[in-house]
């Protein structure tokens, strides 16, 4: 029996003559090919399923010198399927198959080009890293190996997927990474611009991206994201659906973004975001060069440089509210506090009012980290000065208005934080340069489908 979730420490499964500071930028890749994998794994039930095309022979593309055979084809959509939880049938098949497939053409340039340049992974990097994918699934390698036959999807699949994979993160660090270089004016700039966006909103996003090569393709990719878009309403996760389908960087690590803020989002998904409620889906959104589906997993205050760690001396004012009330009278009583606060500027004046409420909740609430408070209250504490009114927050079976009396904000680690932001900027670029290198052997490429 397989286990529910996937835990492994990749860095243990990179080529062995890579260092550590190739490990890191290596590892985003390599996570992608693995939780692939262990989805897959995991979402597999019964025998093999007879769908579109499951036993052609024949052809599907050919990429320069070499051949991508239907059973390839048809073997990576059955993996593919599986992993986002998509219906195998013959609709299935079809409507992912050109989105597949092209998956495959890059992964076969990705090969040629780490073979022409003498990039190759052995055969014991490849055996390590299967050793720890079926350890991890609690099987061994051969019975890893069997569960794949029985489902008809041959070894070499996996083999070769991970191989694409491993050669093409060592070659961006090989021969891409040594190009990027960060100055130190770049990290005081990035740093600026940082503390210029503090107490302004930020979003915790995921994306999913499919470009449109040319107009032509247009109505196919826009079907497609619809399509995603349903599953994801039936309940595939999205992170999943990520990693197989979106072809930007961030799939590698399931469509996740981290924080961005409203400035940095292209002028097409501004609107979008801010009109999304945390843990739902963007329909497809048009862009310049293709569509996207977004995430909204979570909105906070921007922090700034150095994180919003601090320890507060509070104090509230608080007005408890029994079961019954409505929200006619939640409204009512936030009104009331917010018209009595308004002018205060200290604690002892807030805790004097506090103390006319009956509420045993009013008073002084000591000190405590920022960080070991609910994220409602992270967001609305973080960004008070001392001696300013928070607005109306509900706690304790009723609102209060809070404020803070004290406030030690902790020493940043300026080393780290200039380390954290050079990382940062580098691996933003390299992904960049990965993907226009990408884009020139696609373009330099001669590429026959014959779907």
């Amino acid at each position: 029996m397989m286990t529910a979730q996937l835990k492994i420490d990749v860095g243990t499964m990179q080529p062995t003559e890579q260092h550590a500071a190739q490990k890191q930028n290596r590892t985003v890749g390599f996570a992608a090919f693995i939780t692939v994998v262990f989805a897959f794994l995991v979402a597999c039930v019964g025998g093999p399923q007879q769908s579109w095309a499951q036993n052609g022979l024949g052809i599907a593309a050919v990429v320069n010198d070499d051949a991508i055979s239907m059973l390839d084809l048809n073997a990576r959509i059955t993996m593919i399927l599986e992993a986002s939880k998509i219906p195998n049938t013959a609709e299935s098949r079809t409507r992912v198959a050109h989105q597949v497939l092209r998956g495959l053409i890059d992964e076969k340039l990705k090969i040629q080009e780490t073979r022409r340049l003498g990039i190759k992974i052995s055969q014991a990097d490849l055996q390590q890293a299967l050793d720890h994918i079926a350890s991890n699934n609690k099987m061994t390698v051969p019975d890893l190996s069997s569960h794949l036959q029985s489902i008809g999807v041959p070894f070499s699949a996996l083999s070769s997927q991970l191989e694409a994979d491993l050669a093409w993160q060592m070659f961006t660090n090989r021969r891409l990474a040594k190009r990027i270089q960060v100055g130190d004016e770049e990290i005081k700039d990035e740093i600026n611009r940082i503390q210029a966006n503090a107490g302004k909103p930020e979003y915790l996003l995921a994306e999913i991206y499919l470009p449109i090569d040319n107009p032509n393709q247009d109505t196919n990719v826009r079907n497609v994201s619809q399509r995603l878009l349903q599953q994801l309403r039936e309940g595939a996760p999205f992170s999943a659906l990520a990693k197989n389908f979106s072809r930007a960087p961030s799939a590698a690590v399931g469509g996740d973004m981290g924080w961005v803020q409203y400035a940095n989002l292209p002028s097409e998904l501004q609107q979008v975001v801010t009109q999304m409620k945390p843990g739902t889906a963007s329909k497809p959104v048009r862009s310049l060069g293709g569509y996207y589906l977004l995430h909204l997993r979570d909105v906070r205050t921007s922090p700034g440089v150095g994180g919003n760690d601090a320890t507060l001396k509070l104090s509230q004012y608080h007005i408890p509210l029994n079961n019954t009330g409505t929200p006619a009278t939640a409204n009512t009583v936030s009104t009331q506090l917010m018209a009595a606060t308004r002018g205060m500027t200290t604690c002892a004046q807030l805790e004097a009012a506090g103390a006319q409420s009956g509420s045993i909740m009013s008073g002084s609430l000591g000190e405590m980290k920022l960080s070991t408070l609910p994220k409602n209250l992270q967001n609305i504490l973080a960004p008070l000065q001392v001696g300013q009114p928070s607005r109306p927050v509900a706690t304790g079976g009723g609102l209060a208005v809070m404020m803070i009396c004290e406030r030690t904000d902790e020493s940043p680690d300026a080393d780290k934080i200039k380390s954290d932001i050079r990382l940062k900027l580098v691996k933003s670029r390299l992904d960049v340069a990965a993907q226009r290198k990408l884009r020139d052997l696609r373009r330099d490429a001669f590429v026959d489908i014959r779907l």
